[in-house]
């Protein structure tokens, strides 16, 4: 069952945008593709693409509810000087394009612990995969459209000097 998260932190939301929103940020092909789906299946996309940005990053701030369905709306969120209320924008244009890997990308979730192909042969069905270790740190990300429009939203390994439990932060000592 489709439900908006409207920014006050809705127990059992999944989704960032709706339809509406949706069509109104698709232009061209990609909103004639949008609009050969039926409304069910515009749902569906729509909940798969907000999951994909909800749960791969770690975000600013803290959670406004333990009982909320989404990580957004979230309390002491600040970009650029501005505390953040209810939904930024920036994460509902990334669900978009979410919803847009939803519908070209065979797979939006890796079951090989993030490992890149490196190599298959189908004759004796031989897959062998990537360290992610073993991958430069300059390499782009799968998703990298998503990491640009979310900048600032998320914390990264440089900003973090500690792992966040609940709304303390733990240092290493």
């Amino acid at each position: 069952m489709f439900i908006l998260e409207d920014g006050t932190g809705i127990i059992d939301s999944n989704a960032y945008v709706d339809i509406p929103f949706v069509e109104n940020y698709f232009m061209g092909d990609r909103l004639a593709r949008f609009n050969e789906l039926s409304d069910d299946d515009k749902s569906a996309a729509i909940i798969l693409g907000t999951q994909l940005v909800d749960i791969s990053y770690e975000w600013i701030g803290d959670r406004k509810s333990l009982e909320q369905g989404l990580n957004w709306p979230r309390i002491d969120a600040e970009l650029y000087g501005f505390t953040l209320d209810g939904i930024p924008t920036a994460v509902k244009k990334a669900a978009c394009e979410a919803v847009w890997l939803s519908m070209t990308e065979s797979s939006l979730f890796s079951n090989e612990n993030n490992k890149e192909v490196a190599s298959e042969r189908v004759d004796v069905v031989s897959v062998s995969y990537f360290n992610p270790k073993d991958i430069s740190k300059d390499t782009v990300t799968r998703f990298e459209i998503l990491d640009k429009i979310l900048r600032g939203l998320f914390r990264t390994e440089e900003k973090s000097s500690g792992s966040s439990v609940g709304s303390a932060q733990v240092e290493r000592a």
